[in-house]
């Protein structure tokens, strides 16, 4: 009886009819930044100019609310599938309005740069969330969840707490520095053996496995003045947190853009001396510091900021590898999970 009563109600408060939402975005210098908690989130890039969602699992309105549009701090439900999408100069947000575990399949142009948050979703005996055929920047960020990135060739930023994460690169490498980190599982790399990367990789309490033909790496002297110079120049423009988010207001301010509101809560910024270009994407959200040779990146959800062409090694004792030519450059840490480093079958 008690088990019948526990499917009406599941019955009762989800719907398993599957619904779309499709809305045109495209361009190679845009991005679609998500906020979403769902039980799984699968992204496909494909060749067209629409992001196309398709959801299932998606928790019904009650009767009281009949006629009412679902409303969150994540905006207004706008798709009839939970979700509130809207664009904002060259950047789509997606957020989750109504709680519960949808799953929801999203196809998008693959020329497009990707944000993720999902990092109050936990995946527990799921299959996690996966990202395949993208040629623009990805950037993923969840606390329990295994990420699986498929046939990528733009640089990633890839974090998951708890979770595994699986990266297979495209024969087309990344032209920018990339980052993939656990911190408490597996880390598994897939790339061409005819690829031009230099390693950094890292696993403190595990160990680390190749099939390629490494060698280790011995930096020339120019290349250890080139960097010395980086990384002085990357001390000078650090900031601390409240700093940063001032000057990043300011920035934007003196651009006249209103998306960015004073005293917004971001982390981490830093500004060159020569002028900067501040790219926001709405309260609460990432800002964009771009200054010459550096792109510095600042989560509000309270994240370590960085400097993406010259800290993408924060751990500068980590073991470094060549595979041909030092040209891709790709960190790897992990602090209690191995190290998989794969040659592309």
């Amino acid at each position: 009886m008690l088990l019948l009563c526990a499917l009406v109600i599941t019955g009762s408060t989800y719907s398993q009819d599957k619904k779309s939402y499709k809305t045109k975005f495209n361009g190679a210098n845009r991005r679609v930044l998500m906020d979403i908690d769902a039980k799984q989130l699968d992204i496909e890039g494909y060749n067209g100019d629409e992001i196309i969602i398709e959801a299932t699992d998606i928790p019904k309105v009650p009767q009281e609310a009949d006629g009412l549009r679902p409303l969150s701090a994540g905006g207004v439900d706008n798709t009839n599938i939970g979700l509130s999408v809207y664009p904002n100069g060259d950047v789509l947000k997606i957020n989750v309005v109504m709680k519960g575990k949808a799953l929801y399949k999203i196809k998008m142009p693959k020329e497009l740069g990707l944000v993720v948050k999902k990092r109050n979703s936990c995946s527990c005996n799921e299959t996690g969330m996966s990202i395949a055929g993208m040629e623009g920047s990805i950037e993923v960020n969840t606390n329990y969840e295994d990420i699986t990135l498929t046939n990528v060739s733009g640089p990633i930023v890839a974090n998951s707490s708890q979770g595994k994460v699986k990266v297979i690169f495209d024969d087309k490498m990344p032209d920018k520095p990339s980052s993939i980190v656990s911190y408490n599982d597996n880390i598994d790399v897939t790339v061409s053996e005819k690829a031009k990367v230099l390693f950094s990789i890292s696993a403190s309490n595990g160990n680390m496995f190749t099939d390629l033909d490494l060698k280790p790496y011995t930096p020339d002297s120019k290349a250890i003045e080139e960097e010395k110079k980086a990384l002085e120049e990357s001390r000078a423009l650090s900031w601390n947190s409240k700093q940063g988010a001032a000057k990043a207001v300011t920035t934007v301010k003196a651009q006249q853009d209103a998306a960015v509101a004073t005293g917004q809560n971001v982390q981490g910024q830093a500004q060159a001396s020569s002028p900067a270009t501040a790219v926001t994407i709405g309260s609460g959200d990432k800002v964009i510091v771009n200054s010459p040779g550096s792109s510095y990146y600042a989560f509000s959800d309270g994240q370590a900021s960085y400097n993406f062409n010259y800290n993408w090694d924060n751990d500068r004792n980590a073991p470094k590898y060549v595979l041909n030519d030092p040209q891709t450059k790709i960190a790897i840490r992990t602090t209690r999970g191995n190290v998989y480093l794969r040659k592309k079958k």
